[in-house]
């Protein structure tokens, strides 16, 4: 009777499985229609039943397997290993989801694992899209009343949020100008300090990045304020390079791990100055880099809340404006400029990653006509050879 309980609970675990999930969507459903958010319920049950549904016959196959496993030792014991292969036979048809490997296992769960993960991090987005285009009376993506662009043309009148952005912008420029040749500095001094001082300057120069951004901020703004600089624009580029510039320098450092000093020193050697190494060797080694640390400065200045809320004094950016406007409701000229940001980040990525697979092409096809270039240069040099090698032969009577 015990063996046919669990042989029972095996069979119809994945049609118990599907019925945990659709009696969850069932009542995210009717939960849905009291709450006027029918397709919020419906996702929201569903969800909800495949995590419940998964912990519960994860458990369950999981303790079957082991009783399974258990029992089979025991028959072994018992009856012998052919006798028990045959009474194990019967029931393994029904536990072959049991038989998957540890590989496979861990794949599954990676998986599951993503799909709940990216549908955690873009289905805020996609609500929030949808939300721009509805109609006037309702701030939220559900229920949908009316397709409008209304809060497009909101958001284009709002000329507070715009200069809130131009603010944004000009401090991340700034941001870029002062934080890249400090980092670059930084690591300069870090890659080539070989003392006992060597880690208390590093410990000295990354504690910004351990520091939490209201003391740098608050610190920054007293600092200054005995110096007769009060809060705006100024101020929050400085207190945003104190710990941006940690984020270049740590960058710059992973880079020229990679450098061969034997070039600057060659290029000494060869009466180069060292400016001249410095403009014409490092540089153009740290170009990419550069490139990046400028783009990283730029997104975390673009972004940053907590310090620059106390640098920035009257001034206002574009975190700290949406901060002020949602602070009291949700407002659909945020989610239209959220519409905005998306599309121009998805199209920047675009067109970033076709224009590396064409680079990428390009490399390629130049690396064949390389190849072919040398084999037939190979192929004249052995023909000629071939021609010549008769006449250098010694004549004979």
């Amino acid at each position: 009777m015990k063996d046919f309980i669990i042989r029972s609970l095996e069979s119809l675990s994945s049609i118990g499985y599907l019925v945990l999930i659709l009696a969850f969507t069932y009542w995210g459903w009717r939960w849905g229609i009291g709450n006027e958010s029918v397709f919020l319920g419906v996702i929201g049950g569903l969800v909800l039943g495949l995590v419940v549904a998964t912990l519960v016959f994860g458990l369950a196959l999981l303790a079957l397997g082991i009783h399974r496993n258990t029992s089979q030792l025991l028959l072994v014991q018992r009856l012998g290993p052919e006798r028990a292969e045959a009474t194990m036979r019967t029931t393994r048809a029904a536990t072959g989801f049991l038989g998957l490997t540890s590989g496979q296992i861990i794949k599954l769960g990676t998986n599951v694992y993503l799909v709940i993960f990216f549908a955690y991090m873009f289905l805020p987005l996609i609500f929030m899209m949808i939300a721009a285009f509805n109609s006037p009376t309702i701030p939220t993506a559900f229920p949908i009343r009316e397709i409008t662009l209304g809060w497009f043309g909101e958001l284009f009148g709002n000329s507070q949020l715009w200069e809130a952005a131009l603010n944004s912008v000009i401090i991340g420029i700034g941001v870029i100008c002062l934080t890249v040749p400090l980092g670059l500095g930084g690591a300069l001094v870090l890659t080539r300090l070989h003392t006992r001082a060597r880690t208390f300057i590093y410990a000295v120069l990354v504690s910004p990045l351990l520091t939490p951004g209201i003391i740098l901020g608050i610190s920054t703004l007293v600092f200054w304020n005995n110096l007769g600089i009060g809060g705006g624009i100024f101020l929050a580029i400085v207190a945003q390079s104190t710990f941006i510039s940690a984020f270049a320098m740590l960058l710059f450092m992973a880079r020229l791990q990679r450098f061969d000093p034997a070039l600057e020193e060659a290029a000494l050697d060869l009466g180069a100055s060292h400016q001249q190494v410095f403009w014409k060797i490092l540089v153009p080694f740290l170009r990419p880099t550069i490139l990046t640390a400028g783009v990283l400065a730029f997104l975390q200045s673009f972004e940053n809340f907590n310090t620059t809320v106390f640098a920035i004094g009257p001034e206002s950016t574009l975190t700290i404006q949406i901060a002020s406007m949602v602070r009291l409701g949700l407002s659909p000229e945020v989610n239209a400029l959220a519409v905005i940001f998306i599309v121009a980040t998805v199209t920047i990525a675009v067109a970033y990653e076709l224009k590396r697979r064409a680079e990428r092409a390009r490399a390629e096809v130049q690396k064949e006509l390389a190849k072919a270039a040398d084999a037939r240069i190979a192929t004249e040099e052995t023909a000629g050879v071939d021609d010549a090698a008769p006449a250098t032969q010694p004549a004979t009577a």
